[in-house]
């Protein structure tokens, strides 16, 4: 506890809304348990987190630490030189919050703040989000007190024998909206397309080619696509010159639980969250993994679905219009083929994630 006797979790990690929606969420649950405890985030100044964090009500303290994978050797050697830094940062941030119990969720600041909160004995937790661990989790996974993870692939990329699954954060609306009846037209199905907030050019090019090969869905398909701001144009000029001209074609969605709710099929990446809000749901896909992912991370987010019969996963190099079109055409098609997926990927949905990674934390800060 701090010097006041209240309890502190410090969350470390950002950069991603996929990494700072969960945090918020533990956060909530972590505070709705006892309305004395403190919860205070440590991130970079570059990261979303300093948008959303502040946004949600919470201290968030910033650190300068950056990225070493995927960067240029110039900027490699500008993050190697800002290690010592930040990892000072974070040792005096722990000094200064006393948290009883510090998590990481991925992210540049997650390894400067959780080693200096070993180092001060602190008890740590990592939660990895995605089949395939970053880079910072790897090593943090080698002295950390415990391991959450999304899914079971990930243990064993981890060495965590003992790494417990629970499942990824996603907000209670996405399972209540799983639950609700939608009221669409026995003849009609809803496709819905998205490539994360700013779009996907690769998605918006590869459905604007398909229009053609699924012209004949025309009179049975009501098709909702979000493109991103910069590429709205160029794909409403797609539709309107093709059979699907009264497509509702917007540059973002929200809320997107509504949308995936009335949808019977989805186009989209395979983000951790994203496919934590499908399996929510409980709607089939067709998943189409960012190539650019670090460790591919996203293909094989994509294929845990995809073994469970909840979607077909098609790759940057495998995709093309036709491709795409006829994989959508064969099931839209096929209404029972449809559902099937979409109670597959349910079956991998886990309703009590935050609750199970809020009693982890609970747990390792007691046994202190």
């Amino acid at each position: 506890m701090d010097g006041t006797g209240v309890q502190t979790l410090m969350i470390a990690g950002g950069g991603t809304g996929g990494h700072i929606y969960p945090a918020i969420a533990i956060a909530q649950e972590y505070l709705a348990r006892n309305a004395s405890r403190r919860v205070v985030f440590v991130g970079t100044e570059k990261g979303l987190e300093t948008k959303i964090v502040p946004k949600a009500g919470y201290p968030l303290e910033l650190i300068s630490v950056g990225g070493l994978k995927g960067k240029g050797a110039g900027e490699t050697l500008r993050n190697i030189v800002r290690l010592p830094l930040g990892f000072i940062q974070a040792f005096g941030l722990i000094g200064k919050h006393r948290p009883n119990v510090v998590l990481g969720v991925g992210g540049y600041s997650s390894g400067p703040v959780l080693l200096a909160a070993w180092l001060r004995r602190v008890p740590t937790i990592i939660h990895e989000a995605n089949a395939f661990p970053g880079l910072t989790n790897r090593m943090l996974a080698k002295f950390v007190k415990a391991v959450a993870i999304a899914f079971a692939d990930a243990a064993p990329r981890l060495g965590r024998t003992d790494a417990i699954v629970t499942g990824n954060p996603v907000r209670r609306e996405f399972f209540d909206a799983g639950r609700r009846e939608i009221a669409t037209p026995v003849d009609r199905k809803r496709l819905l397309i998205f490539g994360g907030s700013q779009g996907s050019r690769v998605i918006n090019d590869a459905m604007s080619g398909a229009l053609l090969f699924l012209a004949r869905l025309k009179d049975r398909v009501d098709v909702v696509h979000q493109t991103g701001p910069s590429e709205l144009p160029k794909v409403q000029e797609a539709y309107r010159t093709s059979a699907f001209s009264n497509a509702r074609v917007v540059p973002y969605l929200d809320p997107i639980v509504d949308e995936i709710a009335a949808a019977d099929l989805i186009v989209c990446r395979a983000g951790a969250m994203t496919i934590g809000e499908l399996a929510a749901v409980g709607r089939a896909s067709i998943l189409i993994p960012f190539a650019a992912a670090t460790n591919n991370h996203q293909e094989l987010n994509a294929r845990v679905v995809e073994r469970a019969g909840g979607a077909v996963v098609i790759t940057e190099s495998e995709l093309s219009p036709e491709r795409l079109g006829l994989t959508i055409s064969e099931i839209i098609n096929d209404p029972p083929r449809a559902a099937r997926m979409g109670t597959a990927a349910r079956s991998l949905a886990v309703p009590d994630a935050t609750r199970n990674i809020a009693s982890l934390l609970e747990k390792i800060q007691r046994s202190e």
